[in-house]
């Protein structure tokens, strides 16, 4: 089954690599009008070239590049159907190591990012609604580290959980109010991006012995993700709002 997303509008943020590329790739193929943003201007280029969308440098912390980006959105297909809030970093250190400043930037990227996004976003859905009820889709990229201990990555956790816990808040709310804009977090596990290829040894990515906490045996795909998010985005999930959607291979259970 493939999820439909043909002529959404959908704004992916991140995308220059990892999930985020993976979902503006899969949503341009499945007839989705994207517009793909990074903070790294020349690779999300790179991206929005080979899928044939629109590409722009946009720092998830700043308002004004939020507006820049829906803007382009409204501009180019009218509207806004759909937000993949995917900006993120890590810090490999544990919490109680880590200063000041470093855990502030990954609250702004993960956490203050989210929020604004959330709110342009909802903005922007409520703006083209002409009246009606607002309808939308917006999906925040959290981690199964939300929910779980998460030793010498704690900062990190910190931020998803609060993204995990943003979303059901958000969900619970808009829908109190009237709206028809749905809002998820995705709780990826462990996963073949740059980030967490960056932090591993040389070659453990591919070795079945790194893997045997995971109960299906291997790391996920970008792709896995993007099937994921594509899902939530479409019509075959109109029902789901204000959850935690896991997939991580049944790493979270053992």
């Amino acid at each position: 089954m493939t999820f439909d997303v043909k002529d959404k509008v959908v704004l992916v943020t991140g995308a220059a690599s990892g999930i985020g590329a993976a979902t503006a790739r899969l949503a341009a193929e499945r007839g989705a009008r994207v517009i793909a943003t990074d903070i790294d201007g020349e690779r999300i280029q790179a991206v929005a070239a080979d899928c044939q969308c629109i590409g722009l440098k946009h720092d998830a912390t700043l308002a004004d590049d939020w507006d820049n980006a829906i803007a382009a959105a409204v501009h180019h297909h009218g509207r806004l159907d759909a937000l993949v809030s995917n900006a993120g970093i890590v810090n490999y250190e544990p919490i109680i190591d880590l200063d000041m400043a470093r855990f502030r930037k990954l609250n702004q990227v993960h956490v203050e990012g989210s929020f604004i996004g959330l709110q342009k976003a909802v903005e922007q859905m409520r703006a083209q609604s002409g009246g009606a009820p607002a309808t939308g889709s917006i999906v925040l990229t959290a981690s199964v580290m939300a929910n779980c201990a998460a030793p010498a990555i704690s900062a990190y956790a910190v931020a998803k959980a609060a993204m995990a816990n943003m979303a059901r808040a958000v969900g619970v709310e808009l829908g109190r109010k009237g709206d028809m804009i749905r809002v998820n977090a995705l709780c990826p596990g462990p996963t073949r991006t740059p980030l967490l290829e960056g932090a591993m040894p040389p070659g453990a990515m591919n070795d079945p012995a790194h893997w045997t906490d995971v109960p299906l045996g291997v790391p996920q795909e970008p792709e896995d993700m993007a099937e994921s998010i594509l899902f939530l985005i479409s019509e075959e999930s109109s029902f789901m709002t204000a959850t935690q959607m896991v997939v991580d291979g049944g790493w979270s259970l053992t």
